[in-house]
């Protein structure tokens, strides 16, 4: 009965917000309006540096000011834009009322998104909430069907995130910066996440990096480190450290966007979901040879086997991605569409919304 309550109350609470922010716009919940932009400005101060230094700090921005993420409990979000927290990670809320031209902090949107790639059939993000009356909204149309067959529910592939992002860069900028860093290479590792723990020899990965960039004639190197990565790394002085911010930074995809409109390759030792970005945005794959370790000691049984069973399979698609990199005779032209076709069940290519269909969609879900 309490419980029930409880619930009650939670759901009166998102009622009456919703009611404030339809009826008085940005006048609402003016702390998370603050929120957007002084996360904003992080991203801004990065990336205006000269020369080029486009990192991030890894701080979250809690009760009216920015706070260090060392030590807060596993996925703290702060942020309230929306009732699941995890629909806020890397901005991926923003990312979609901003190209369906809804306001920013409005009307919550009665769906799940899942915010990443998961390529085994049992492999989890969170479960059918009673609000979510649209259901899921992911990526890619295999992901989609195992969730309506394992649900029961209703659930949308909307295609790359990426492709809803923005670059912090005009196209001027872009321009100018692409001219002075020549052809550049994007470098992104397996990172850890939660507590699912990953790690590579950082010394083999900086080497292999160093002869792929020579042997392809790239001019600049751009690292991209993860918000939980080692914030120090032996790297060539000539390297550019990146790094998006903490996951609760809403532009931290346009932040992804900037680095990828700037590099013509990715080069990268872990199937995960910058791949299909890349892919998405039409950059050369490289694939690095030294095998990332992971451990899931930190779980439960239970979410170690399903962990365990996802790390296999992205182990699997790495395979076929590398034997598909190395077949002789192909043009650049044939593999990438050779990799968009083996990606597209995973990132959703061709399920990517335009702008007045995604509104609709958004506005107007499915009972």
């Amino acid at each position: 009965m309490l419980e029930r309550w409880r619930r009650l109350r939670r759901e009166l609470g998102w009622y009456q917000r919703s009611w404030r922010r339809q009826l008085l716009g940005e006048r609402a919940e003016p702390s998370e309006w603050q929120g957007l932009a002084a996360y904003r400005g992080l991203v801004q101060q990065a990336w205006r540096q000269a020369p080029l230094h486009p990192e991030v700090v890894a701080d979250v921005w809690s009760g009216g000011q920015f706070r260090s993420a060392a030590g807060l409990p596993a996925f703290f979000n702060p942020s309230q834009r929306e009732r699941e927290g995890s629909s806020h990670h890397y901005g991926h809320d923003i990312q979609l009322k901003r190209h369906g031209e809804l306001p920013l902090v409005g009307r919550p949107l009665p769906f799940l998104l899942e915010h990443g790639l998961k390529v085994s059939e049992e492999a989890q993000f969170e479960t059918p909430r009673p609000w979510a009356r649209g259901g899921y909204l992911c990526m890619g149309p295999l992901r989609a069907r195992w969730l309506r067959e394992r649900y029961g529910c209703a659930a949308q592939a909307i295609g790359p995130w990426i492709l809803y992002a923005r670059p912090l860069l005009e196209d001027a900028e872009l321009a100018e910066r692409r001219q002075q860093l020549g052809k550049t290479l994007l470098v992104v590792l397996a990172h850890s996440w939660d507590r699912v723990q990953r790690h590579s020899d950082d010394q083999a990965c900086i080497a292999a990096v160093e002869a792929l960039s020579q042997r392809q004639g790239y001019r600049s190197v751009i690292w991209l480190r993860h918000w939980q990565d080692p914030p120090a790394l032996p790297l060539p002085p000539s390297w550019i450290v990146a790094c998006n911010g903490h996951r609760s930074n809403p532009w931290f995809l346009d932040s992804l966007r900037t680095l990828l409109e700037l590099s013509d390759g990715l080069a990268s030792n872990a199937f995960g979901t910058h791949l299909g970005y890349a892919v998405a945005l039409n950059k050369s794959i490289h694939w690095l040879h030294q095998q990332a370790q992971q451990d899931l000691s930190a779980l439960t049984a239970e979410q170690a086997a399903r962990e365990a069973a996802e790390w296999q399979e992205r182990e699997r698609l790495g395979t076929a991605l590398q034997q598909l990199l190395q077949q002789s005779g192909s043009g650049p032209e044939q593999t990438q569409q050779q990799l968009r076709q083996l990606l597209e069940p995973y990132w959703g290519f061709a399920h990517h919304r335009d702008p007045q269909t995604l509104r609709h969609l958004l506005s107007q879900p499915l009972a």
